[in-house]
């Protein structure tokens, strides 16, 4: 009868640890939820899409494309991984918002919005800047002057 008590036992740890970790899960997704909302937020907030927008229309005559990647939101990107991905690896989530054209060659402008490990950064070009309006616009002058080299 030792057996079975044993297993009972064990079976009520199981129980335990099951609970605890659809617990932890919980807590988890609730808290990457609030940081995407963050993001989602600020990136509104800048304005980002307006700006490249405006950029688009102003200095492009419209010509440009835009588009703007959510790395959450399922898209053309999970479509086809690599085999070099490594399904354990968790990605930081972000925005990305690019601004693309044809003038000699492909141009490219990127704006980055995202986590880290010390919070959340903002990027043009790979440039951390502040994450404020102004900052958003002098780097993405500085950006397409650097593009086309003026």
């Amino acid at each position: 009868m030792a057996w079975q008590d044993t297993l009972l036992e064990l079976r009520e740890e199981l129980a335990e640890a099951r609970a605890d970790r659809l617990q932890r899960a919980s807590e988890e997704a609730a808290e990457i939820g609030k940081q995407r909302d963050e993001l989602t937020q600020l990136a509104a907030s800048l304005g980002i899409s307006d700006v490249l927008s405006d950029m688009n229309r102003t200095l492009l005559d419209g010509k440009g494309e835009l588009e703007t990647i959510v790395s959450w939101e399922p898209g053309e990107q999970d479509d086809d991984p690599s085999p070099d991905d490594d399904e354990d690896e968790e990605e930081a989530d972000g925005i990305s918002a690019f601004l693309t054209w044809e003038e000699g060659e492909e141009r490219e402008i990127a704006v980055d919005l995202g986590l880290a490990e010390d919070g959340i950064y903002l990027q043009v070009n790979g440039v951390d800047i502040r994450r404020e309006r102004e900052a958003l616009e002098v780097a993405l002058i500085e950006a397409f002057r650097d593009e086309l080299d003026i």
